[in-house]
């Protein structure tokens, strides 16, 4: 597996193995719901973000399978492989460490958006529990996810946690 596989492989796995702290939230423009002063074209990518990004961050340890599925039904090219080849990996850490995750957007900014491809900036907030926690406990993510428009979807190219 090369870097690119590995830095994937780490960020799938950060939410389940909960080694991921990452600094204060970045309140980079608006709310968790999709802002009113974006344009109807934002609005539909920033929409299309917040829904990956809650998929991605919401871990059930006594049910993965739909919660691996909603992942990828919003992936496309490197993501969707990367996520779906660690597929079987992430569901056995998962059940091993019983973790539990749900996630929510406390804001978000479309960074870059052209016809067919945009970033978004996303801050989240995270409850996670595990074998190894005695309470569940917040986490704070950003993320930035690259998406690309596809049949007239957007899905997400790369999912990265960033600083």
């Amino acid at each position: 597996m090369g870097a690119r596989g590995w830095r994937a492989l780490a960020a799938a796995l950060a939410v389940v193995l909960v080694v991921l702290v990452v600094g204060i939230v970045l309140a980079v423009r608006g709310s968790g719901s999709v802002d009113d002063d974006l344009t109807a074209e934002q609005q539909e990518v920033a929409a299309a973000a917040r829904t990956e990004a809650l998929a991605f961050l919401r871990v059930d340890h006594r049910d993965m399978e739909p919660l691996v599925e909603a992942v990828l039904d919003g992936a496309t090219g490197d993501f969707a492989e990367q996520y779906g080849s660690q597929r079987d990996r992430l569901v056995r850490e998962t059940v091993r460490t019983r973790a539990t995750s749900t996630g929510e957007v406390v804001s978000l900014g479309v960074a870059d958006l052209s016809d067919d491809a945009a970033t978004v900036v996303v801050a989240a907030n995270s409850s996670v529990s595990n074998s190894s926690t005695e309470q569940p406990q917040t986490r704070y993510y950003r993320l930035r996810l690259r998406l690309e428009r596809v049949d007239g979807r957007w899905l997400t190219s790369s999912l990265e946690f960033v600083r």
